[in-house]
């Protein structure tokens, strides 16, 4: 595909022949050469490299110079996945020459969000530290816990009480779960759908535990079953963490998790008269969006 150019911000039309090229990546090598940059960070998109989410996936890129920007458009769910690398001028140009969704589920640098705020309207935004493990320095509990299946899916979205990550039966069934029963009911899983055995990464996002059971240490039994179980076929395992939980911290680090990299997770909806209405109710009444599972193919 050939390169589209666009200009950075503060550019004359005259130097428009120094703006960045554009274009839509289609070689799975060129892409992990940028993920490559910041692996741990890329986790979740190195997955989209696998075949089944390839085939539901974009990646776009911008070059400027000795700079870049890239950006990952996913149906792994609904609303669209995207996920930003690079520097922050040139992914500025990139998301205005490209077709966005006008709904998606964001994360991104914290250096990139004054770029995604120029395309779209934030319903809300949280910061995330990332934190990864390789195989060689993972230290496993003793205490175990079960492998759940895609028919336990049911009872894993009821721990799921603000509605913001739904396992769904395929996630289950294709990825990796645990999880730990009490008094004939589920109370705590963790789980990583997002697994590229090519690559040897997985990214672990799905911890949940019942409100009356957390803080005795069972996420973290699960998330021991689910990183031993990864390590089968990967090297290295990534989880998510709010920064300012500092229990799961120290518990992750543990079992041998070290501090990667921060990033923001965030919900937007495209400028626009009707988004803007909808953004200020999604905030004025607190709703989380329900996040579930595509796998459409791109025509």
């Amino acid at each position: 595909m050939k390169f589209k150019p666009v200009q950075l911000p503060g550019k004359k039309g005259s130097d428009r022949k120094h703006s960045p090229g554009v274009r839509r990546l289609s070689d799975r090598s060129e892409i992990l050469s940028y993920l490559e940059r910041e692996r741990s960070c890329c986790a979740a998109a190195i997955a989209h490299l696998e075949p089944d989410l390839w085939a539901i996936s974009k990646f776009f890129v911008a070059i400027h110079h000795e700079t870049f920007a890239l950006c990952l458009i996913s149906r792994s769910m609904s609303p669209r996945f995207i996920m930003t690398l690079g520097n922050e001028a040139v992914l500025n140009c990139l998301l205005g020459s490209i077709s966005l969704p006008d709904e998606a589920f964001i994360t991104c640098r914290p250096k990139h969000l004054d770029a995604i705020e120029r395309h779209y309207d934030l319903e809300w935004h949280r910061l995330m530290k990332r934190m990864a493990t390789v195989r060689e320095t993972f230290s496993p509990l003793g205490e175990e816990a079960i492998q759940l299946t895609a028919a336990q899916v049911k009872e894993a979205n009821k721990l799921c009480e603000d509605h913001t990550r739904i396992p769904s039966p395929r996630h289950i069934g294709k990825g990796v779960f645990y999880g730990i029963y009490r008094d004939g009911r589920l109370v705590a899983a963790a789980g990583a759908h997002l697994i590229s055995p090519t690559y040897g990464i997985a990214y672990l996002e799905d911890v949940l535990v019942h409100p009356a059971y957390r803080n005795q240490g069972l996420d973290t039994i699960c998330i021991s079953a689910v990183a031993a179980d990864l390590f089968d076929y990967c090297t290295e395992v990534v989880i998510g963490v709010e920064p300012q939980n500092l229990p799961a911290v120290k518990a992750y680090a543990g079992l041998g998790f070290r501090d990667d990299c921060l990033i923001v997770e965030a919900m937007g909806r495209r400028h626009s008269f009707v988004g803007a209405i909808i953004t200020n109710l999604w905030k004025q009444f607190r709703w989380n969006p329900k996040y579930e599972e595509r796998t459409e193919p791109y025509g």
